[in-house]
This record gives C-alpha cells, sequence and structure tokens, in this order.
C-alpha cells in the first residue's frame, strides 16, 4: 500500500517527467543496441522515482496496537466532592490492566494547565497521581493537546478523557478537531457531579479608593443552588469585623456592608459563608471572597513588640506626632503581604527572630523592597545578631549588617558544635528537608560568622563521636560550612558523656580568649549522661579552660530537664525549639552571643552625624547617655544620623527598592533607653522617623487597578500629568504578590492612552497585591482576590460538551473506564514516508545513464583469425624500395628527367632497385616476433659466396646494396 503525502506535486511534475521521456527518443544514433536500452531504462526509472520523490511518497503497514492516554480532570469542580481522585486512579489501573500486552499507555493529568504524569509505556503499574498542576480551573483543551504530544508512532492513538466537562478557559472542541484530524478517537467517561445544595461567594466588591472620613461600602454577592439559610463572616485586615445569619435565595443575591472610618491605609476585606447545617453545602471552597480598599488619611503605624510594656514609650511618641498607631504583641505579626498593606510603617521592638516563621521574614523584606513600606528595627538583647537576624531576607532590607568578623575589639572564639546524629536525624520535616539538614545548616551558619582569629569544630555524634570538622582556624568558612553540610544520619542515640568529654578535651588546648560548646540534642532520645554534671561543672572552672556550654534541645522531652540543668551548670544559654526550620536562627544568635562582641552594656554618649529628615529640629545639645546599645555595622550606602560612642551607628537609614528602612540599635525600654524616654527630643524623632521611612503616597494622578478575570490577573494603570494629560511613553514595573508570599515582577505595556497593562497567572486562590512603579518611583498599589468560584460555578456534569467531543472524534461516552478501553479499533494502516529513498534512487539511476552513455567500456577480444602473411614492414627489401621511390621523387622535384622502370639510371638506384626486388619474409598479422632460440633444423645450404666479401660480412667499400645484403645474411634471410 503506498499512497502520496502531497499529490497535488505529483500532478505539478507530470509534464516535467514527459518531457524526460520524449528525450529518450533523441538519444544519438551513436549509441545503439544494449547501450541504448541501458540508458533509456535508467532515464525511465530516474523519472518515475524522481515524481514519487516529490510528490512524497509513503509505505503502508497494517497495525494493531494501541497507545492510550488518560487524561484526568484534577481541577476542583471535578475532585470538589466525595474522593474523586482516588476514584480515577482505581478506574485509570482497571484500564491499564485491560490493555492487551502490545498496547502502551501513559497519563496526562490537567487543571488550568496540563502536565504528563507518565509517558505511554507497556508498564501496567500506577501509583498515586504525584504531579501537581493549578487546580483553580478548568482547560480541557490544554490536557487533550497535551495527550496528543505524547502519543508515539507507529500505534493507533486514543484519548480516554474523565472530566466533568466544566470548561472555564480553552476551547476543548478545537482540540477534539485536532485530534479528529489525526484519527485519534477521544473515548468520554463522564466524571458525575450530583446536584446538591451549593452556597457561594460570587464576587465581593469594594471602592478601589475612600477619603478617611468616608465609609467604605462592601457589596456582596451570593449564589445558591436551592434556598438555604446561612451565616455571612467579615473580616477586615484579618481581624473579625461583623457576623450575621442571613436568607440565601435560590440564584443571586446581593448584600451591602457598611464599614465606618476604617482607618488610613490598603484594607483587606474578606467574606465568609458557613452553611446552616455543616455538610449541606456539597462544595466549601467557594464560600469565601474579598476585596481591598485604600482610605486615604494619615500614616499608619504598627509597632510590634516582644515584650509589650517595652514599647508604650514608643507608641505614644508616634500617637503625639500624629501616627495612627497599632501596637501588638510579637505572636499577631502579620503574616501576609496583604495584612502588611494595611501599614505604612512597621517597627520590630526587641522582637526576637525565633518569634517570626520564615513567611513572615519573607513578607517583611518583599513589604519593603517590592512594595514601598516602611521598616524600623530597634532593640538590643533581641533584635539584630543578638537576635537571630544575621543572614536572614530581613537583614538584607536593613542599613546594617550583623557581620562582626572585622571588628579589632572582638574576643577571639574557639567553638565546637557538637550535633545528634541518631537515626531519627533522617527524619523528613520541611520542603524536603530532614532534621538532620536543618540542623547542618544551621552549623555552616554559625561557622559562617567566625573571623580568622577563631576556631572551630563540628562533631556528629551517635553512640560514637565523628569529628566532620576537626578543631580549624576558620581562614576558609565557606570550605567548612561545605563540609558540614555533607554530613549524614547515623545510628542509635546520642551519648552525651562522650561527648561532653572529646569536646572539652579539644577546647582545653586552645588559646583563644573565649572557649564555648554549642550541643544539640534530642529531648527524648538523650543516653548516657551519669557523668555530665561534673563534667560542664569541671570544663566551667579555670583549671577546666573556663569553658562555657549552651544546649539546644530538640523537643521537649523527658531528657530536657537535664540538659536545660546543663546549661546553667555550663554557664551558658538553654534553647527548647520544636520547629527546627528555628535552627539556623538559634545557632546564629548563639554563635554571636559567644563571642560577647555584640553588645555594649555601659552608658554610652550620642553624637549627631549626618543630617537627615528624622533629626531636622530636634536638639541634641542635652541629649543623654545611653545605658546601652546593639554593636552592628552600618551598609556603605546608608545614611548613619546618629553616632554612640566613637563610631558605632546608633540610627541609620536607606533606600532599599520601592521601600525605606531604619535601625535604632537600642531599644525602647527601661533597660538602656531609660534617660531617653525622658527626653524631650525623643518623641520628635521617633515621630520623625517614622514619616521617613514610611510609604510614600500613591500618586494621585495614576489610578493602579489589579483583577481577575477567569484564570487570568491583570494589573492597570492609568497615568495622567498634573493637567490631566496622559503620560505616555513610561516605563513601569509591577510586583504582585500572592497569598502565600510568592512575588512575581512584570513589565506593564502601553495599550493606549495613558494606558498600560500587563497579565499574568496566577496561583492558589486567596488575596494579591500588585504595587507598580517608574524608575524606582512609588505609583500606587491595588489587591484584589482571586476565589474559587468561577471554577466550581457548574452545576453537575456538561454530558452535552462531552458527547461532543467524542462525536467529534469517532468517540463514545462510557459509564466506565475500563469500557473505554476494551472497545479495541479495527486494524489500520500506518504510513511511513519513503520519498527520501525514492529521491536517493533517482539520483543514483540519473547518475548511472550517464555513465552508459559517456564511459567507454572495452570490447571482449576475440579468438586470432589466420590471415595471408603480410610483407615485413622492416624487412631491407621494403627499405629499399621506399628509398627508391624517394629518390625518383626528389629527381622529378628537381626537374630531371627520371628514366622508366628497368631503364637507365645511376648506380645507386640499380642497387636500390636490386633489393627492392628480393623476396621479403612474411609473418602472420599479429604474430609475435620470432624467439631468440629457434629448434634445430636441417642444415641450410650454403649460399653462394660474394666475390668481394665474406658470406656473412660485406667488404670495405661495398656499396649500399652490397651491405644491405650482408645484413640480410646475417640476419637468417632467405634469398
Amino acid at each position: 500500500m503506498i499512497r502520496f503525502a502531497q499529490p497535488w506535486l505529483v500532478a505539478l511534475a507530470v509534464p516535467l517527467a514527459l518531457f524526460v521521456l520524449l528525450r529518450l527518443r533523441r538519444l544519438p544514433a551513436s549509441l545503439a543496441g544494449a547501450r541504448r536500452r541501458f540508458v533509456q531504462a535508467c532515464l525511465t526509472l530516474t523519472a518515475l522515482l524522481g515524481l514519487a520523490a516529490v510528490g512524497g511518497l509513503e509505505l503502508g503497514r497494517a497495525i494493531d496496537r494501541m497507545a492510550v492516554v488518560f487524561v484526568v480532570d484534577r481541577s476542583r469542580s471535578a475532585v470538589a466532592r466525595d474522593d474523586a481522585s482516588t476514584d480515577a486512579v482505581t478506574g485509570v489501573r482497571a484500564g491499564l490492566a485491560a490493555l492487551a500486552p502490545d498496547d502502551v499507555a501513559g497519563v496526562v493529568v490537567f487543571g488550568s494547565e496540563a502536565a504528563t504524569e507518565r509517558t505511554p509505556s507497556r508498564s501496567r503499574d500506577l501509583g498515586a497521581i504525584n504531579v501537581s498542576v493549578p487546580r483553580d480551573g478548568t482547560d480541557i483543551e490544554a490536557g487533550l493537546r497535551r495527550a496528543l504530544s505524547d502519543l508515539p508512532d507507529g500505534y493507533t492513538g486514543r484519548l480516554v478523557l474523565l472530566s466533568d466537562g466544566n470548561v472555564t478557559q480553552g476551547d476543548a472542541l478545537a482540540a477534539a478537531q485536532a485530534a479528529a484530524a489525526r484519527g485519534v478517537s477521544v473515548e468520554v467517561v463522564p466524571v458525575e457531579r450530583v446536584p446538591g445544595l451549593d452556597i457561594a461567594v460570587s464576587s465581593v466588591r469594594a471602592p478601589n479608593q475612600v477619603q478617611g472620613d468616608e465609609p467604605v461600602e462592601v457589596r456582596i454577592v451570593t449564589r445558591a443552588t436551592q434556598a438555604s439559610r446561612a451565616r455571612v463572616i467579615i473580616d477586615r485586615d484579618g481581624a473579625p469585623l461583623a457576623q450575621a445569619d442571613i436568607e440565601l435565595p435560590a440564584g443571586e443575591d446581593v448584600f451591602v456592608f457598611r464599614d465606618r472610618a476604617p482607618g488610613a491605609g490598603l484594607h483587606h476585606y474578606e467574606v465568609s459563608l458557613v452553611p446552616e447545617h455543616a455538610g449541606d453545602d456539597v462544595a466549601t471552597l467557594n464560600n469565601t471572597g474579598g476585596a481591598f480598599t485604600r482610605v486615604v488619611g494619615p500614616a499608619r503605624a504598627l509597632v510590634v513588640a516582644g515584650e509589650p510594656t517595652d514599647a508604650t514609650a514608643l507608641t505614644e511618641a508616634l500617637r503625639a506626632s500624629g501616627l495612627d498607631t497599632v501596637a501588638v504583641g510579637s505572636a499577631s505579626t502579620p503574616t501576609t503581604l496583604s495584612e502588611l498593606g494595611a501599614y505604612d510603617v512597621v517597627f520590630l521592638s526587641d522582637v526576637n527572630a525565633r518569634a517570626l516563621s520564615e513567611a513572615q521574614m519573607q513578607a517583611l523584606a518583599a513589604y519593603v523592597r517590592d512594595f514601598g513600606g516602611g521598616l524600623v528595627m530597634l532593640g538590643a538583647h533581641d533584635a539584630f545578631g543578638l537576635g537571630g537576624y544575621a543572614h536572614t531576607e530581613v537583614e538584607e532590607v536593613l542599613p546594617a549588617t550583623f557581620d562582626l568578623r572585622q571588628r579589632r575589639d572582638r574576643m577571639s572564639l574557639a567553638m565546637v558544635i557538637a550535633i545528634d546524629n541518631s537515626g531519627s536525624m533522617g527524619v523528613e520535616v520541611s520542603a524536603g528537608r530532614t532534621k538532620l539538614d536543618l540542623a547542618n545548616e544551621a552549623a555552616a551558619r554559625s561557622a559562617l560568622l567566625l573571623s580568622v582569629n577563631d576556631r572551630v569544630g563540628v562533631m556528629h555524634v551517635d553512640t560514637e563521636v565523628h569529628w566532620t570538622q576537626p578543631m580549624v582556624r576558620v581562614d576558609d568558612p565557606e570550605h567548612i560550612a561545605a563540609a558540614v553540610r555533607r554530613a549524614s544520619p547515623g545510628g542509635g542515640g546520642i551519648y552525651v558523656d562522650v561527648t561532653l568529654e572529646a569536646s572539652y578535651a579539644a577546647l582545653r588546648d586552645e588559646q583563644t580568649q573565649l572557649r564555648h560548646l554549642l550541643l544539640f540534642s534530642d529531648g527524648s532520645d538523650s543516653e548516657e549522661m551519669s557523668r555530665a554534671e561534673s563534667l560542664v561543672r569541671t570544663a566551667a572552672t579555670r583549671a577546666g579552660g573556663e569553658i562555657t556550654t549552651s544546649v539546644v534541645s530538640m523537643g521537649n522531652g523527658p531528657d530536657t530537664p537535664a540538659l536545660e540543668r546543663l546549661s546553667t551548670l555550663g554557664g551558658g544559654r538553654f534553647y527548647i525549639v520544636e520547629d527546627l526550620t528555628e535552627l539556623p536562627r538559634i545557632f546564629t544568635q548563639e554563635t554571636i552571643e559567644a563571642s560577647r562582641s555584640a553588645l555594649r552594656r555601659e552608658p554610652t554618649p550620642v553624637s549627631l552625624g549626618e543630617r537627615g529628615p528624622p533629626t531636622e529640629g530636634v536638639d541634641f545639645g542635652d541629649v543623654p547617655a545611653l545605658l546601652g546599645y546593639a554593636i552592628v555595622n552600618a551598609r556603605p550606602e546608608a545614611s548613619v544620623l546618629l553616632v554612640a560612642g566613637e563610631s558605632d551607628p546608633l540610627l541609620a537609614t536607606f533606600q532599599r527598592g520601592l521601600g525605606r528602612s531604619a535601625v535604632f540599635t537600642s531599644d525602647s525600654g527601661a533597660r538602656y533607653a531609660a534617660p531617653w524616654l525622658a527626653w524631650s527630643g525623643y518623641q520628635p524623632l521617633m515621630g520623625q522617623l517614622a514619616r521617613d521611612v514610611a510609604r510614600p503616597r500613591q500618586d494621585p494622578h495614576a489610578r493602579v487597578q489589579l483583577s481577575f478575570t477567569g484564570t487570568e490577573g491583570r494589573v492597570v494603570v492609568e497615568a495622567l500629568d498634573q493637567e490631566g494629560r496622559y503620560r505616555n511613553h513610561l516605563s513601569l514595573r509591577a510586583h504582585v504578590a500572592g497569598p502565600h508570599g510568592q512575588t512575581e515582577e512584570l513589565a506593564l505595556t502601553q495599550t493606549g492612552p495613558g494606558r498600560y497593562e500587563a497579565a499574568f497567572k496566577p496561583g492558589a486562590p486567596g488575596a494579591y497585591l500588585a504595587t507598580t512603579s517608574a524608575d524606582e518611583r512609588l505609583l500606587g498599589t491595588s489587591g484584589a482576590v482571586l476565589t474559587a468560584a468561577d471554577e466550581l460555578r457548574g452545576v453537575g456534569t456538561d454530558n452535552a460538551l462531552l458527547a461532543q467531543i467524542a462525536a467529534l472524534t469517532g468517540g463514545r461516552v462510557h459509564a466506565r473506564l475500563v469500557d473505554a478501553v476494551h472497545a479495541r479499533p479495527a486494524p489500520h494502516v500506518a504510513y511511513d514516508p519513503v520519498w527520501e529513498w525514492a529521491l536517493r534512487l533517482a539520483l543514483l539511476s540519473m547518475l548511472m545513464s550517464v555513465a552508459g552513455r559517456r564511459l567507454v567500456l572495452p570490447r571482449l577480444r576475440r579468438a586470432p583469425r589466420a590471415r595471408q602473411p603480410s610483407a615485413d614492414p622492416e624487412s631491407p627489401a621494403s627499405t629499399a624500395a621506399l628509398l627508391l621511390a624517394q629518390r625518383r621523387s626528389a629527381r622529378q622535384a628537381d626537374g630531371e628527367a627520371v628514366p622508366p622502370a628497368g631503364g637507365e639510371a645511376d648506380a645507386w638506384e640499380r642497387e636500390l632497385a636490386v633489393l627492392a626486388s628480393a623476396p621479403a619474409r612474411a609473418r602472420p598479422e599479429g604474430a609475435a616476433e620470432a624467439p631468440t632460440t629457434e629448434a634445430p633444423t636441417a642444415a641450410p645450404s650454403p649460399p653462394p659466396e660474394p666475390p668481394t666479401a665474406t658470406a656473412t660480412t660485406a667488404p670495405v667499400g661495398a656499396s649500399l646494396a652490397e651491405r644491405l645484403l650482408a645484413k640480410k645474411n646475417r640476419d637468417g634471410g632467405t634469398p
């Protein structure tokens, strides 16, 4: 079976082929016989093969093997009720078992995007579906096209679609037509959604911006499949605001809530619906919604205090300066950017890093860098390096660093870090990281904080001590950190006694000013501690080396009290850690604390540094001394406005991205700043500092809008100048933050006069913030909430669409997935392109035709045929006749009379005539010369001797004829 991929090209090439064939009749007449027939055959073959190559010749072969790809809907609408995910996996396994041995199968999953779970293979094993796709949308087109691309060649393709058909994006019918064009059927297995009570928040709308004295009107659009009762709960900025029981009619309804004077800032309203009877609502993922609004008014400040009483004076100073100030404890620190967006500046007053999660750290950093917020850190014991902020994202946005390795007044330190390496440390706890991974990372960060004057050793201990890094001078901290990160778990519990003995033995001989042990042990599995207290007590004495000991207990287990006792005896600090992600901050805090160089505890005078807005108009003539402060290093680009002692920064500010930040390295309580709290300049200094770093006012001539349509987010900016004219050709950028802290930077494109837009793909439902800027200058911020309402809007299963997809491709709708596999298609013909081979053969045939015309082939030599002997052209008689003829021609040319043959002639001519008349030896034509040695024969008669010479030699003075005759006799001639 053959076919042409481009038959119309064959039609175009026919005239050319006819022209080639007509040329066959015009071959040269000299080309005859077999050679002519050979050339004609080659040219004919060239023409036919050329037609086949131009038309795309394909050869067919019968195929009876299937390649099946199961296309599984993983959107929220398909798994909103019951365990549809488990049902889908069970169905696919049954389908795999029903395939023939030579069939192959693959799995594609889709939501708003598609991904391949496994490519087609003969394996019949399928575990859980592991690949992750965005689930807040249904794009059947993406799933079908991904499956089509996975189908291998050489098989009959079939797609099995498992979906509820509730499409929110894409063109499913276009993908079905593409499958039909390839001869691939789509067998459909509907995911049934039994209609029931479904209440949902369709949308929440609030004004983009209001003035400070205006109420905020929040419009709530609800939807219900049947009349019911529910409770509506409204939160503002994460705090409860109002709730009420309402009647929900079938269909959509609108409720209006007015929030009076919420205060200045960007506020996030979140609305939730709770059904009257738990379990009645068949889909709860669409029961929430939200909106943002900005209230124009005085700057708003948030004070987060480690100890609330220590922040009282700071809070009063900010309020006295006209800032709308909210004070909370560290447990109430905002966790998302949308919550931080309600404030223009955030103060962290002696808040230890352990009180903040990684997500909160990331949110604070993005709040400053990407969204223009202000951040001020102040404190001493629980701030900066002593607070565990070294090497964190918060440190990156502050105007000071907490790496004190280069300070000349820093004391040298020898430190051993002992890490529990028992088998339980191999348990995974966070984002694929084990307990030991986090402990190793913590130890590595500690090494990075040590200087070349320090020495460090790291051991991993189970029942034995394993020195991962023996005591070494910290010349290459990166190398040490890399070695520590490579350590792997051991077995058994940690033996504390042998750990202490090995650690103290290594530290006792060190010549540094300070010697310290940091022990990390399991609070539930610390063994062999009978001699631990005596070992610690001895090490702390002068005779024992004055070694201090700090302990970190993993969990609050039965061994935790004994571990805490060791830290007390060793003059160190004790930590209990439940969340092991805190370990890096604990270890860095402990390393800085052990060096005794991060805090100055003595009255210190304060002097004015650079001039800046925070210190303008403040009288520093009577500024009191501080009782203590934390030591930090100011960044080169920071402005140091106040100096403690000779050169230590006390107050510093700088710009980081779109926002500003500041550090004040003393506290706001009675421990170190008591004299300052009574100073007249304290209140204006703090008020002006807050205004200097606070988020700048939005551009009143720029309107920023964030919105969602389906599963696409869009940022729109409309920019005008002060005269109301469009501002064109601006270079605008936007930072978009999602509900889980992820951020994305977008470049906006001008789409109209003064209008700029950028689209993005959102992730999970939740609150999103977008901040736009032009040339590092803040334009404005907008927020919007992505809900699951659109994805879950469909009621039941869209069987009509699913049936249409199946009909377009020649497939069917099946109640069971296994039925979609059982029905095997008839064997079909698969065609493989062979036009390249046809082209190669055509070229070869053409070359052979050229060879047939141009190359001269040697004929086969026939057997020799008898011929009459001919005169030897080299015989003397022939030579004499030739000379005689030449002689007579020369005489005629000179005008002499030439006598006739036999007449008078001169002697020379007579001699030539005699010689020419002698008979010549003859030999057959083509015969080889006679051999030199001949067979013996009868002796010939002796020739008559000439009168004047011997028989073989001419006499001296003989004539030419005589000499020739003599030569003839010598050669054996016959007279």
